[in-house]
């Protein structure tokens, strides 16, 4: 079967926020769950910043880093998915990461003419995400030497580009389906756009329920902002039931009344409430698989001020425990949330479906603002990095580290 789906936006260049958004989405479609890593590497990125070989980059930081600096300078990044069902990439051979590449490479030239990028001037990453129902490529690019700023780009660009992947990818099922047609006397090589069409529907209609739900899956396929958190991934195999029995029975002990803030709260509740911080860490390997991302980007943060090789363990405990103290105010305002509730409908009987889903929406705030967190810290550190290779004084150093040492906590 011959079902593609492509879309594609981008950020208003002139929004204060997209330096930031992109950078963001380049760690989204590099290190997410589903995310087909590089050999030997802990992220999927690969691409082209200029013509020449493919590479599958060594950092993701390195790339989202120059995304940035170009978004600063009113660059458009431009975010496309290419996505298939299950069965038309196994019949295509999208097997493995290799795969991808050799798909991609293949096709980016169309993204780009139709965009109105020359060969010479596209720059562009992609990451594949592997997942069973809806296997896709996310694809950033941009015009390395653009000097036209582009607030709107027309939604028949993207069909166009649509109906030509279908057209190059799906060549010879086209073909079959001319002579079957018996439209055989035409020259195939001219290949309408309205003859794909055809085809294309044709397609949906000997394959309607594919098509429905690859055009279900495809449309929640949406990384405008941090939100959009693949849980189902994150969460599989994971039995949250513990975990939500023990977030409503914090509910429970909690104060009625006050202010919620860990650092107020009465010996017994806080233990309760680190172990279960601890618990989530343990449980769900994403969360602490952040963690320590985290406090490895705060310890080299610091070590940009403390050149002693020993005190990197030391910063590194600091910022779990940072992190463990953010994550512990964030459930007591989960619970506070239930708390509201419970009083606003009296006598509420929590059902475990009920139970289950306010489990996953506070593991998604958490992650959320565990993101957050990182990509504040990576912009932090890559404007510190830069700021340390000139030549500040030690006094600068010191009262730098000084007035940011503590960046992030919470009472």
């Amino acid at each position: 079967m011959s079902i593609l789906m492509y879309k594609q936006r981008f950020k208003p260049p002139n929004f204060s926020k997209t330096p930031k958004c992109n950078y963001a989405h380049i760690r989204y479609i590099a290190t997410r769950p589903g995310a087909s890593k590089n050999e030997g590497m802990s992220h999927g990125l690969f691409g082209k910043l200029q013509p020449g070989n493919l590479t599958e980059f060594k950092t993701w930081q390195e790339v989202a880093k120059e995304v940035r600096e170009l978004s600063y300078k009113k660059t458009n990044i431009f975010r496309s998915v290419i996505s298939f069902t299950p069965e038309t990439a196994a019949e295509l051979g999208l097997k493995d990461h290799s795969a991808w590449e050799n798909y991609i490479e293949k096709h980016i030239h169309i993204l780009a003419s139709k965009n109105g990028i020359s060969r010479r001037n596209l720059s562009w990453v992609c990451a594949h995400h592997n997942e069973p129902s809806h296997p896709h490529i996310h694809i950033v690019f941009w015009d390395k030497n653009q000097k036209t700023m582009k607030n709107f780009v027309s939604p028949k660009v993207a069909d166009s580009i649509r109906i030509q992947l279908i057209k190059e990818t799906f060549a010879e099922k086209i073909a079959d389906y001319c002579r079957a047609k018996e439209k055989h006397k035409l020259e195939l090589k001219e290949v309408t756009d309205d003859l794909v069409k055809d085809f294309d529907n044709y397609m949906k209609t000997i394959y309607p329920k594919e098509y429905k739900k690859l055009k279900e899956v495809a449309g929640r396929i949406d990384d405008e902002e941090l939100k959009d958190i693949p849980i189902d991934s994150i969460l599989k195999g994971i039995d949250l039931s513990p975990i939500s029995i023990r977030l409503f029975q914090l509910k429970d002990i909690l104060p009625k009344k006050g202010r919620f803030y860990y650092q107020l709260l009465p010996e017994e509740a806080k233990e309760q409430v680190d172990r279960l911080v601890e618990d989530l860490k343990q449980g769900i390997p994403h969360i602490k698989q952040l963690i320590d991302e985290y406090a490895d980007t705060k310890s080299k943060m610091a070590m940009l001020y403390d050149a002693d090789p020993e005190s990197v363990e030391r910063h590194k405990d600091k910022a779990i425990k940072e992190m463990d103290k953010l994550i512990a105010n964030r459930l007591i305002a989960v619970i506070k949330t239930l708390a509201n509730k419970e009083f606003e409908l009296s006598k509420l009987e929590y059902s475990k479906e009920y139970k289950s889903y306010k489990t996953q929406q506070m593991i998604c705030e958490i992650l959320i603002m565990i993101e957050q967190n990182i990509d504040d810290l990576n912009l932090d550190y890559n404007d510190r990095q830069k700021s340390e290779s000139t030549e500040l004084s030690k006094r600068a150093k010191k009262e730098l580290y000084l007035r940011n040492r503590d960046k992030g906590m919470e009472k």
